[in-house]
C-alpha cells in the first residue's frame, strides 16, 4: 500500500483527499445510496444495451430488460469484491464489461490468462457459475483470492490441453502483458474464436502502461504501424521503446473477423483511469 493510499485512507474518513487531481479511487469513494446511483445504472445500462445491440446482434437478442438487470446484479456485487485494492489490476470499468459480456454471453468455457490478485477470477466465477473456468499465471505469488470452483494454474496457458473446443461457447481474456497477436493465433489453433484483452492500447496510447503485450491487436490492426518502425514513449518518467517486427504479427491478422473497443464509461461512472478492453472475434 502506497503512502498516498494510507493518507487518503484516514483523510476520506474526514471527507477529504490528499489531491483533488487524483483519479477517484472506486475502493474507498462511492456512493452507498441506492437511489442515487440510480441514474448512473440507468446511463450505464443504456450504453451498454447500444454496444451489445450492434456487436452481438448476430449471436442473440440483448433485451433492455435484460442489460438492466445485470447492471443491478453488477453494482450490488462489485462493493463485495473480495480485492479491494487491485492497482495494477482491472478496476470498475473493466470489471463492469467483463461481468456483463460473460452473462450474455454464457460461456461453458472460461480461460483467463494473467491472474494477478483473482479480482477478475473471482468476477468470472461470479458472472459465469456454470461455466468451467481455467485461470493461469506464470507467478501466483500475489494472488489473493482463489476460487474452489475455478482452476488454477502456474502456468503460461499455451501449455494446457483444453481438448475439444466448443467455439461457440468458449472464451479466452487475455490480462497477460504477453505478445497479443500470439495469443490470437494461439487462441485460434486451440479452437477459441471469442477473445476479451486487456490493455489493447492503441499506439498513441502505449504510455498508458509500463509493459503492454506488444503487438496489442489495434496495433496489429493499424495500417500506419509498419514492420522496422521504432515506438518511443515514456512511462512514469522512464524511456521505453518498441521496434515492430513481422515475426511479432504471427500470422494473427488474417485470422481476426471483429474487433471492437468497449465504451469508456469512466467519465460517466465517475471511476477514472485508463480502460483499453477489446472483444475480439475470430474467423471460423
Amino acid at each position: 500500500m502506497t503512502l498516498e493510499r494510507i493518507i487518503n485512507g484516514i483523510l476520506n474518513r474526514l471527507g477529504l483527499h490528499l489531491s483533488p487531481l487524483t483519479a477517484i479511487d472506486a475502493t474507498t469513494s462511492y456512493m452507498i445510496d441506492p437511489a442515487r446511483t440510480r441514474p448512473l445504472r440507468t446511463k450505464l445500462a443504456d450504453v451498454a444495451l447500444g454496444f451489445f445491440g450492434e456487436h452481438l446482434a448476430d449471436r442473440r437478442t440483448v433485451g433492455r430488460d435484460e442489460v438492466h438487470r445485470m447492471v443491478e446484479e453488477f453494482f450490488a456485487l462489485y462493493p463485495n469484491r473480495p480485492v479491494a485494492a487491485n492497482t495494477g489490476g482491472c478496476g470498475f470499468s473493466n470489471c463492469f464489461w467483463l461481468y456483463l459480456t460473460c452473462r450474455l454471453l454464457e460461456p461453458a468455457l472460461v480461460v483467463e490468462s494473467g491472474v494477478w490478485k483473482g479480482q477478475t477470477t473471482w468476477l468470472l466465477s461470479q458472472a459465469c457459475r456454470e461455466a468451467t473456468i481455467h485461470s493461469f499465471d506464470l507467478s501466483l505469488k500475489r494472488l489473493v483470492y482463489r476460487s474452489e470452483s475455478v482452476q488454477t494454474h502456474e502456468m503460461d496457458w499455451s501449455g494446457f490441453d483444453f481438448g475439444a473446443v466448443d467455439p461457440a461457447r468458449s472464451l479466452c481474456f487475455f490480462d497477460c502483458h504477453v505478445n497479443q497477436a500470439r495469443r490470437v493465433r494461439e487462441a485460434y489453433d486451440r479452437g477459441f474464436r471469442l477473445l476479451l484483452f486487456d490493455d489493447d492500447f492503441p499506439v498513441y496510447r502505449l504510455f498508458s502502461c509500463g509493459a503492454p503485450g506488444l503487438p496489442t491487436v489495434d496495433m496489429l490492426l493499424d495500417e500506419t504501424v509498419k514492420p522496422g518502425d521504432r515506438i518511443a514513449w515514456k512511462w512514469q518518467g522512464k524511456d521505453r521503446s518498441y521496434v515492430y517486427q513481422e515475426a511479432d504479427e504471427f500470422s494473427a491478422r488474417e485470422l481476426i473477423d471483429r474487433h471492437v473497443h468497449f465504451p469508456d464509461i469512466g467519465g460517466l461512472s465517475g471511476y477514472g483511469g485508463a480502460s483499453f478492453l477489446s472483444f475480439v472475434k475470430l474467423v471460423k
